[in-house]
């Protein structure tokens, strides 16, 4: 295990590998930044302006970006993020976590501000007609596809359950859900997840700083410990698709915690096993 970038992001989340820069991208939620981390150099962020929930390539060039708003296009990372589809404007929530599915379509999902509304799980097509998959949601968070897109996987970190969905990929629509793991709130909260070659699920527990592995059925794997509780999310990336990239919190880390020194910061772990590259949102089909 080792540290990538020490951002001592307030929430880092969402990491992102771009093959072609050998860069990962990783967002600071109440920040609102966007931080490019090369896998070999310095660290670089630019601010939205909002808060900023995810973030997903986009094929021709560009990002997507998950906001307090609704979903925006950064056409590059020079450009001003560019307002395009408004999510819940009457709620008091935001975008918090997302995926592209294996088809490029862009699934993301939202939270609570305040705890006076619930969240919502959303289907942003190739054309950018948006529905709803999921509703009631205490806190959206990781989401990602086995890899053959058969099977979605989903986190409510407010009910503290992983659920596996059955996808019709040709649809964009989830089947009827099973819960897959849920997580004791004594022992922490689940938050971002990844799904590896074999078809495992990789949880980050916000709380009690671990990703664990579980396989299809539920059962616990693998623990891989890290040296700061708030543990947020993590992806595959890499040549190969053989590095887990671990993003963690500093918010709620009190500066005489053991773990504050490492807390906001990016881990790269050989988790010994491959996952899939990011799937980069596709505009006006799937092809």
């Amino acid at each position: 295990m080792d540290v990538l970038a020490r951002l001592d992001a307030t929430v880092g989340e969402c990491p992102l590998y771009h093959a072609a820069d050998d860069v990962l991208y990783v967002v600071d939620i109440p920040a609102g930044r966007l931080w490019r981390c090369p896998l070999t150099g310095s660290a670089e962020h630019i601010d939205i302006g909002e808060p900023l929930g995810c973030v997903a390539f986009v094929a021709d060039g560009g990002f997507l970006l998950g906001t307090r708003t609704g979903v925006a296009v950064l056409p590059s990372w020079d450009a001003a993020p560019q307002p395009w589809l408004a999510l819940e404007p009457e709620l008091p929530t935001q975008c918090n976590d997302g995926r592209c599915d294996r088809t490029g379509r862009f699934v993301v999902g939202t939270a609570t501000i305040d705890q006076s509304a619930t969240g919502a799980l959303y289907l942003v097509d190739h054309d950018g007609t948006v529905s709803q998959l999921v509703a009631g949601i205490g806190m959206s968070n990781g989401i990602d596809w086995t890899p053959d897109g058969a099977v979605a996987y989903y986190a409510d970190s407010i009910a503290g359950t992983v659920t596996r969905y059955p996808w019709d990929a040709d649809a964009g629509r989830l089947g009827t859900g099973r819960v897959l793991v849920a997580i004791d709130p004594n022992e922490g909260v689940p938050d971002g997840l990844t799904v590896d070659d074999e078809g495992c699920v990789w949880l980050a527990v916000w709380g009690a700083g671990e990703v664990r592995r579980y396989d299809d059925d539920g059962r616990l794997l693998r623990t891989l410990p890290f040296p700061t509780a708030h543990v947020s999310s993590c992806s595959f990336g890499g040549a190969g698709g053989d590095r887990l990239f671990v993003t963690t919190a500093r918010a709620g880390i009190a500066r005489d915690d053991p773990g504050y020194a490492d807390a906001g910061a990016v881990f790269v772990v050989d988790p010994g096993v491959t996952g899939p590259l990011p799937t980069p949102f596709r505009r006006g089909g799937g092809s």
